[in-house]
């Protein structure tokens, strides 16, 4: 085991699905650190003698931050209020479905047991928590191992390096929304300036790197899709719009994705105010997405290749809702909708 870097990462976690890889390996994208991050999984063992836990004391929501010697290796969290251990696995897999997986962060389901489960226990414990949220948060996680003695699930985040940051000045956290006024919100937007495929752009928050205004603002634009299908709801509240860079480019990443919900009928409403530019072959993705989850046969193995475990449905109320919008937006704006190919 070893700590990876992010481009090794953005695997997969189908190894104990009904649905065997070859099966899905021609509708999930994958690359070399998809395959690392799959074979990352079977592996990790949070009981192992060179893992040390500590209290995950920063945010809304509790957990355990991993360090592998004296290295940082990942974080774990169970369920918290704002974090929601389904929306944050499907949000990988989609997005490695949609083709866009080096915006989303890799995740994968993992059950706390033994020693780990008993530290994580000792932690809640001890803390003295002044959040209102990390209290509730506690207790609510204390009460489930009560009830799950054996053994906790939760979700498995590898540390990412070069880490991300925040991306000052793009949400607009106390309308918990975009900032309108930011030229990528401008960008994702038909009636906004055209992004150019030329002239550079650098991130304010993001140390070094710059990379056209065209792909930045395809990239934040297939994020909103992402949202839009896994009914994200805390992406503006603060810290959860980041980037990356490799020192020559910068790049926007989804790494927080667990407050969402997979359940219900989403947040359509609030971000087709939001974004109204698309990346054509995203939305052919989703169209794609929508004739899989509609076919009897396949929709199982999709289901189990995404990690679904709410109603399906759903999944596929949303994807037909945002492509009947899409459709919408591109009668009004025939030459605008769609970013420029690549």
């Amino acid at each position: 085991m070893k700590v990876f870097l992010l481009t090794f990462l953005l695997g997969t976690f189908t190894f104990n699905l009904t649905v065997s890889a070859a099966d899905m390996s021609s509708e999930l994208q994958s690359a070399p650190r998809d395959a690392e991050f799959s074979k990352l999984m079977p592996k990790l063992n949070l009981n192992a003698e060179d893992i040390r836990l500590a209290y995950k004391d920063g945010g809304t929501s509790v957990g355990l931050k991993i360090h592998q010697g004296d290295e940082k290796f990942g974080k774990w969290l169970p369920r918290n209020s704002a974090g929601n251990p389904e929306s944050q696995v499907v949000s990988y897999q989609l997005g490695r479905f949609l083709g866009m997986s080096e915006q989303v962060v890799p995740s994968a389901y993992y059950k706390l047991d033994g020693a780990a489960l008993a530290t994580f226990e000792k932690f809640l414990q001890n803390a003295r928590e002044k959040n209102r949220w990390r209290r509730e948060n506690r207790d609510l996680n204390l009460a489930a191992i009560v009830q799950n003695p054996s053994g906790l699930m939760g979700v498995f985040t590898p540390y990412l390096q070069p880490k991300s940051e925040e991306v000052v000045g793009l949400a607009k956290p106390s309308a918990n929304t975009i900032n309108s006024t930011d030229p990528i919100a401008r960008f994702i937007r038909a009636d906004g300036p055209v992004p150019s495929a030329s002239r550079r752009m650098s991130l304010r928050g993001i140390k070094g790197g710059s990379e056209s205004e065209l792909e930045l603002a395809r990239q934040f634009s297939e994020i909103m899709v992402l949202d839009i299908l896994t009914g994200q709801w805390d992406r503006w509240s603060g810290g959860n719009v980041e980037a990356t860079t490799d020192g020559s480019r910068v790049y926007f990443v989804a790494r927080d994705n667990g407050g969402a919900n997979m359940s219900g009928p989403g947040t359509f409403s609030k971000y087709s105010r939001i974004v109204t530019r698309f990346d054509r072959p995203q939305i052919q993705r989703v169209e794609r997405l929508v004739q899989m989850l509609s076919d009897r046969d396949q929709s199982g193995q999709l289901v189990a290749a995404l990690h679904l475990s709410s109603d399906p449905r759903f999944l596929l109320d949303r994807a037909q809702n945002l492509l009947a919008f899409v459709r919408t937006q591109a009668s009004q704006h025939p030459d605008a909708t769609y970013f420029a190919a690549r």
